[in-house]
């Protein structure tokens, strides 16, 4: 059996693939079968989310504001169904702001799907490449 997107048999490693190759292209398709219905998104420095179709939009909204992005995963933890991912993201602001800094985001995924995700940088570092 091959698994595919949001498929019980792929593994928290495989799913959270899936969410990066979703992340980087856009494909919000892809993005909603690795995603859990009810994923609970806690992003830093702001509220949490509730459900993959909020969870889509606050990454849209992200993506106006750096329309070129990529989130290039760079080590891989992994603790049963758990997934840390250590992240290097490099890209520019709508206005040509360029930024890059590292993140780490942790991801719970139940059956092939991410139920829940937190993401952590340094807030204040970029707000400081953003005022300058």
């Amino acid at each position: 059996m091959t698994a595919t997107a949001g498929d019980s048999a792929r593994s928290p490693r495989a799913t959270v693939e899936g969410y990066f190759t979703a992340l980087n292209a856009e494909d919000w398709d892809l993005m909603a079968s690795v995603l859990d219905p009810g994923v609970e998104l806690v992003p830093v420095g702001s509220r949490p989310r509730t459900g993959s179709d909020k969870a889509i939009a606050f990454f849209q909204k992200v993506f106006q504001r750096f329309p070129v992005h990529d989130d290039h995963p760079t080590r891989y933890l992994e603790a049963g169904t758990t997934v840390v991912v250590e992240i290097a993201f490099s890209g520019a602001t709508a206005e040509g702001v360029a930024v890059a800094f590292d993140a780490v985001d942790v991801f719970d995924v139940h059956q092939g799907r991410i139920r829940r995700l937190s993401q952590w940088f340094d807030t204040a570092a970029l707000a400081a490449m953003l005022s300058d």
